[in-house]
């Protein structure tokens, strides 16, 4: 029995979820590199001494979990006996924990009273790790090494002094040092922060205290979990979905396919029938497949249940070795996020088979991720550019899919076109939403969004990661699919033609680059659409005439006159 209330309970707990707000701040307020101060690409979490998950504040869904994996391969290099105060350990190895390359996880020992009670952690998506192209992310990689430098779980620091010789090989293998340092200095300033107010929460409540509650908000959301997947009726649910292809092989579509399995209070998740490994970078490591699912599920449970370590006792996942969710190493694995947000369109398409009213139409599926390198002729330096961005989300019950934003195990912000502008040598030229790219329905899907850049450099390299040019969101419950993702390249003075959504290749001065992302699946019956919301999508050029008269079978003009007459009888 716990010697502390359940109010006591709830303080520690709103406590701990206050200094992982504060380490995520401290990240995002110190960082360098756009892709953090403006993209919001970085999580944080505190772990108990065994590596448990407590808590985590809501940022990347891709994250939940994720470090969980990273740190338990560091635990097994460096083990609790091993450490002391000071210590810092780093690692960005797919194959041992990991997710790609460029998101680097940095980890701290708490201790009090001379003992490791606990860490703090967080993980950064760097701009650049190096590797055979800027931004580390090469389309026609066919293997791991090709992607930048592999960091095994090795100490940044021991006993507060720094690894010098770690630093100098960091540094003489990635194109801006400056910009990788100032984050990972990011890094350390806000785990360390973490670890002081944790010892002040020691302090006042005492470690034992502290630690117990720990425990007990695990247990709780364990509990909480099983109570809510005992509701969900026994069964199985199947799914499958492809991939455009994986960036070598253009005419080859990839099959992601899951059979959801409810038994008890318990989700099993088999993805048997799942592609094999490609030779192309859509591969995803395991550890990440795990994260997939652990965001899946908790999208459907009760919004009170806290992500913690508990939530992921109630799941168990198979992916058969060899596969895409599960390569073998060296396979290369730079563009996973596309990947990863097809197994979110899946593991919800089975979910939606059990619970059809706790999820919606397919998001846009699409995190695009562009990176541009070259040299800045403002400064005479090497620049590397990188920022992802999303599309519509998906239609539900509830309402209408949201525009252009973040979705799936996706949530960085849209990097304004005037920071970029600022920095890069790089000339924004549109941002729009694109019209009529939302599914239609009784609640439609959110818009896509395009954005159109000009290169101000002599030349550079430009790389883009995208997904669905050949499989549209699909809508649900009578809802109709949305649009595809469509990239179109221009050449200095010319015009644009097309390009696959997964393209290496160079940019010269005065060449431009469009990317229009894919609207979401809509929800319901079009022709149950509200007419009134469905004129104001009118008004604000998010549909066409065209596209109205086609999908929800009504002109216009007579959208206008019932919009007349109501404002006529109101009067």
């Amino acid at each position: 029995m716990s010697k502390f209330s359940s109010y006591r309970i709830e303080i520690l707990s709103n406590a701990l979820t206050a200094i992982t707000e504060e380490i995520q701040l401290t990240i995002l307020r110190t960082a360098y590199s756009h892709n953090v101060k403006e993209g919001h690409d970085a999580s944080c979490a505190i772990f108990t001494r065994n590596g448990h998950i407590v808590t985590q504040p809501v940022a990347i869904p891709g994250h939940l979990g994720s470090m969980k994996f990273m740190l338990a391969e560091v635990l097994k290099e460096f083990p609790l006996d091993s450490l002391a105060p000071g210590d810092v350990m780093i690692t960005n190895d797919p194959y041992r924990g990991g997710s790609h390359l460029p998101d680097i996880g940095m980890f701290r020992p708490v201790f009090h009273d001379g003992r490791c009670v606990a860490f703090t952690g967080c993980i950064i998506h760097h701009t650049d790790v190096g590797g055979m192209v800027p931004g580390s992310n090469p389309m026609r990689a066919t293997e791991l090494y090709q992607e930048g430098l592999v960091i095994p779980p090795v100490k940044l620091s021991e006993g507060g002094a720094e690894n010098t010789t770690l630093v100098a090989m960091l540094r003489a293998n990635v194109r801006q040092g400056e910009i990788m340092f100032g984050d990972l200095r990011a890094q350390e300033s806000a785990i360390l922060k973490g670890e002081q107010r944790l010892n002040e929460l020691f302090t006042r409540y005492g470690v034992d205290g502290v630690t117990e509650a720990m425990e007990l908000l695990i247990a709780y959301a364990e509990r909480k979990a099983r109570e809510a997947i005992a509701a969900i009726p026994d069964g199985s649910y199947e799914f499958e979905d492809f991939m455009d292809h994986d960036g070598i092989d253009l005419t080859k579509p990839v099959r992601i396919k899951v059979r959801l399995e409810v038994a008890g209070d318990t989700l099993r998740f088999d993805f048997t029938g799942t592609a094999q490994q490609v030779r192309g970078p859509i591969n995803a490591p395991l550890a990440k497949t795990w994260t997939t699912a652990f965001y899946c599920v908790s999208c459907i449970l009760p919004e009170d249940i806290p992500f913690n370590e508990g939530v992921t006792r109630v799941l168990d996942i198979f992916v058969p070795e060899g596969t895409i969710l599960n390569p073998r190493h060296p396979a290369p694995v730079n563009a996973r996020t596309v990947t990863l947000q097809r197994v979110v369109d899946v593991i919800h398409g089975a979910l939606a088979l059990a619970v059809p009213d706790r999820v919606g139409a397919q998001c846009s599926g699409a995190t695009v991720g562009v990176s541009f390198g070259g040299i800045d002729p403002r400064t005479g330096r090497n620049f590397v550019f990188y920022e992802a961005f999303c599309g519509g989300m998906g239609g539900t019950a509830q309402g209408d899919g949201e525009d252009a934003v973040s979705t799936g195990t996706s949530n960085p912000q849209n990097i304004p076109a005037e920071a970029v502008e600022m920095d890069y040598p790089i000339r924004i030229r549109r941002v729009e939403l694109v019209r009529d790219s939302a599914g239609s329905g009784e609640f439609r899907g959110g818009l896509g969004m395009r954005r159109e850049y000009e290169m101000l450099a002599e030349t550079a390299t430009v790389n883009v990661r995208g997904e669905r040019t050949a499989f549209a969101p699909r809508g649900l419950h009578g809802g109709l699919n949305g649009s595809l993702c469509a990239t179109a390249f221009a050449e200095p003075g010319g015009d644009f033609r097309p390009i696959p959504g997964k393209y290496s290749g160079t940019i010269a001065r005065g060449g431009r680059l469009s990317i229009a992302t894919p609207g979401a699946g809509g929800f319901g019956d079009p022709h149950h659409r509200d007419h009134a919301r469905l004129l104001e999508d009118y008004r604000d050029g998010k549909i066409s005439a065209e596209k109205i008269r086609a999908d929800y079978g009504i002109e216009v003009a007579a959208l206008e006159a019932e919009a007349a007459g109501r404002k006529s009888s109101k009067a």
